[in-house]
C-alpha cells in the first residue's frame, strides 16, 4: 500500500468546505470547489479499506447536530458509501481524527475518489455540515 495521501487544498461548498493538507481554514477557504477528486494510486487491484483524517471543531460532542455528512463516489460517478465526520469538540479544528472506514474495491495504479455533498447528506442542522480533511489513508 502506498498510505496516505494529501492532495492540494480543495473545499467543498459553502455549507461545507472541506480541507486536504491545510493546516489553517482561513487560508484553505480561498479555494472552493463543491465536489473535491482524490487521485491516489494502489501497487494491487483489490478491496481496501480508506478513511480520512479530519477535524470538526463545530460544536459540543454531546449536544447539537453539526456532523459533517458526505458520499463517497468513483470518479466514473458509482457509489462507494458514506463518510461522517463527527464533531471533536467547540473550537477543536486542531483535534484530528479518523472517518468510518469504507471498503472500496481498487485497480492497480491510479484511482480517483469523490466526496460529494448530495441531498441525502444533510443532516438535521442543515446550515452547519462542515469539517476539514488533512488526508485520505489506504
Amino acid at each position: 500500500m502506498f498510505g496516505s495521501v494529501s492532495p492540494r487544498a480543495e473545499a467543498l461548498g459553502e455549507a461545507l468546505s472541506v480541507y486536504f493538507g491545510v493546516a489553517d481554514a482561513a487560508r484553505a477557504k480561498t479555494v472552493v470547489e463543491r465536489t473535491p477528486t482524490v487521485p491516489f494510486g494502489v501497487p494491487e487491484a483489490g478491496l481496501y479499506a480508506l478513511n480520512f483524517r479530519y477535524a470538526n471543531g463545530n460544536g459540543p460532542i454531546n449536544t447539537e447536530n453539526k456532523c459533517a455528512i458526505r458520499t463517497l463516489r468513483s470518479s466514473a460517478g458509482a457509489l462507494l458509501g458514506t463518510v461522517v465526520l463527527p464533531r471533536r469538540g467547540t473550537g477543536e479544528w486542531s483535534n484530528s481524527g479518523l472517518t468510518n472506514p469504507t471498503m472500496v474495491r481498487l485497480e492497480k495504479g491510479k484511482n480517483t475518489l469523490r466526496l460529494a455533498l448530495e441531498p441525502a447528506n444533510t443532516n438535521m442542522n442543515i446550515a452547519v455540515n462542515q469539517a476539514m480533511l488533512d488526508y485520505l489513508r489506504v
